[in-house]
């Protein structure tokens, strides 16, 4: 029988009369029991198949360090992870300020270490003697080799190497982590485990050898071969990629495969509480539990392989989707809860529109090298006609769910994939628009520029604008008061100063500047990694400009934030130096208008002007 929150304590483990846990899970957030998080999604899952789990949530919150005592030495494995993001993004923004507030942790305050994988490791080894302690998450998953970190501006070895734990599982572990429990319980190794790194002595003879931590520290153009290697060996037939790291070797094995529908329904049908641990009451709750609470994932997985985004190394470029009965029994449940109002604030995954697609080659976890999915336009094997159509029924039946009143869509939506291959609107469209949006769709348009958008990976600003056009038109015809949440990338690689003013332009002319604008983060295993590191594209292999400087960045941010008057003096000299000096009075008229309108200046603009993200997007993007 599952218990009802699984226990934080040795009281609550006597509660539910265990005398002991065979798996242990540390984690840097809160503990809130629901899918959306890491700890609890293994937790249960590993529950579910007979095994007594714990869970040791932020360990630092005793300030006399008790906290490592709550819960004893489990008979089998520790699992540890940084939490649901990367702690450096968690602490620290795109500017390197430290972060005020983490969602993720009781009452939303701050105190998650730095690099936190390596010190709860550290901690589990001094603590938990004896058992094995395996690494995961998407702190630990996308530095599974060595990697460079933007808060150090250097090159760091394997975090497997640095943390000192026994294996590290990289992507979604539920399958992983069932076969270590298996292992641990027969006393077998736990050597070459699909989707797991480990240490070795020796290089396997057939593995694919990438260039070593020493030679990449030497000379930062050898992440564009070690970048190949990841991206082409990223299937469950690929080889192992071998890493050395001085006498050692850090050893990648290939992915497990795609999991099927019913195999998924499972990860997602277990009995979570959908709350946060009542012990965390006291603290105010944990803030990240609010956007997800009311909301129903759909699927796992992105094709879309935006340069600046890690997504597909993580969960997969397949999508690996709920069926619909899974998903409607969620929501049928969500209609007899008794704090539920009616609204699922979301139906949808990484990219909304993308449950129920793929092709025969994704499906196998499989993908084609020399073509993308979705540009310059997206693949005709992936069924989109089809894969509309059948998203568009289950929002309809989500919304005609007992109890249920509203059924939104609140994850991005790709634009692009909203037309068949003859460029016909598909019924999606004003389906959406008629009964899906809450307000406002969101949209993750990230430049205007076409050569940034090509280096982004991204589609044409065109395709945009046609799409912008269509959406107020439908809007107009249903009668909806809706707009879109446009979500912009300054900083990243390629972006000059002249194409930085294309986005300005674009911006100006529809009056828009959004209160807010992501900055670029060359984060581990991204593509925008290697071109911000290397100064080289690792697919097209043309030298890319870097804005490397601060100084810069605030540029690009002020040109996209346009109408706030502190950055006025900024965006006038950046027209200027861009030979775009016909700009300025203009601009100077609008921002003047907007001031006396009350409309600019901070705190001034609302409702929708507003447009912002939570930390995690810088992992995540909101549109695939």
């Amino acid at each position: 029988m599952a218990a009802p929150f699984l226990p934080r304590t040795r009281a609550e483990m006597a509660q539910l009369g265990w005398d002991a846990l065979d798996v242990l899970i540390v984690t840097g957030d809160a503990y809130v029991d629901h899918y959306s998080f890491g700890a609890a999604a293994i937790a249960r899952y590993l529950e579910s198949k007979g095994y007594r789990v714990g869970i040791l949530d932020v360990p630092e919150l005793e300030p006399d360090g008790s906290g490592w005592e709550r819960l004893p030495t489990p008979k089998l494995w520790v699992g540890v992870t940084a939490g649901t993001i990367d702690s450096m993004v968690t602490n620290y923004t795109a500017a390197k300020r430290k972060r005020r507030t983490d969602v993720y942790r009781p009452g939303g305050l701050p105190g998650r270490p730095n690099r936190a994988t390596i010190a709860y490791t550290a901690g589990a080894r001094q603590h938990f003697k004896g058992v094995p302690v395996v690494v995961g998450g998407m702190e630990a998953g996308p530095r599974r080799l060595a990697y460079y970190d933007f808060w150090d501006d250097k090159i760091r070895r394997s975090i497997l190497v640095d943390c000192k734990a026994d294996l590290l599982v990289w992507g979604m572990g539920e399958r992983t982590s069932l076969e270590i429990t298996r292992r641990c319980e027969k006393g077998e190794s736990l050597h070459g485990l699909a989707q797991s790194c480990e240490i070795a002595s020796a290089c396997p003879a057939d593995a694919r050898v990438v260039p070593s931590y020493e030679e990449l520290v030497a000379d930062n153009k050898l992440f564009v071969p070690l970048f190949q290697a990841v991206r082409e060996e990223n299937r469950p037939s690929g080889r192992v990629i071998a890493q050395a790291h001085g006498n050692r070797w850090v050893l990648q094995y290939p992915p497990v495969p795609p999991a099927a529908p019913d195999e998924v329904d499972e990860y997602y049908d277990l009995p979570f509480q959908r709350a946060w641990h009542p012990d965390h009451e006291a603290a105010g709750g944990v803030p990240a539990l609010e956007p997800v609470k009311f909301s129903v994932n759909t699927h796992r997985g992105c094709f879309a392989d935006c340069s600046f985004c890690s997504i597909t190394f993580h969960q997969g470029r397949a999508i690996q989707g709920r069926s619909e009965a899974s998903i409607l029994k969620e929501a049928a449940k969500l209609g007899e809860r008794f704090d539920f109002k009616g609204t699922i604030t979301d139906v949808g995954g990484p990219t909304a529109n993308m449950w129920g697609l793929g092709c025969k080659l994704l499906e196998k976890g499989e993908a084609c090298l020399d073509r993308d999915c979705l540009t310059p336009d997206p693949c005709p094997a992936l069924r989109l006609d089809k894969a509309s159509e059948g998203y568009r029924r289950l929002l309809g039946l989500v919304k005609n769910t007992s109890g249920v009143k509203n059924a939104f869509v609140s994850s991005g939506v790709r634009y692009d994939m909203l037309k068949n291959k003859k460029g016909e609107t598909l019924p999606l469209h004003d389906t959406l628009v008629k009964d899906h949006v809450p307000g406002r769709m969101k949209l993750a348009p990230e430049h205007a520029s076409p050569e940034v958008l090509r280096l982004m990976n991204k589609p044409g600003f065109e395709k945009y604008e046609e799409f912008e056009e269509e959406y107020k038109a439908a809007c107009a015809e249903n009668g909806r008061d809706q707009y879109l949440a446009n979500y912009f990338i300054v900083g990243h690689p390629g972006t000059t100063l002249e194409r930085a003013v294309e986005l300005f332009e674009k911006l100006f002319e529809r009056n828009y500047s959004p209160e807010q604008a992501q900055e670029f983060l060359p984060l581990p295993m991204t593509r925008g990694m290697v071109q911000f590191v290397a100064g080289q594209d690792p697919i097209t292999l043309e030298e890319v400009y870097v804005p490397r400087t601060m100084a810069e960045r605030k540029q690009q941010k002020a040109l996209v934030r346009w109408k706030d008057p502190d950055n006025a003096g900024i965006v006038i000299r950046a027209l200027d130096e861009a030979g775009r000096g016909d700009l300025i009075p203009a601009f100077r008229q609008a921002l003047e208008r907007e001031i006396k309108r009350g409309k600019a200046g901070p705190g001034k603009r609302k409702g929708r002007g507003k447009a912002s993200r939570p930390p995690e997007s810088a992992d995540l993007d909101v549109a695939g």
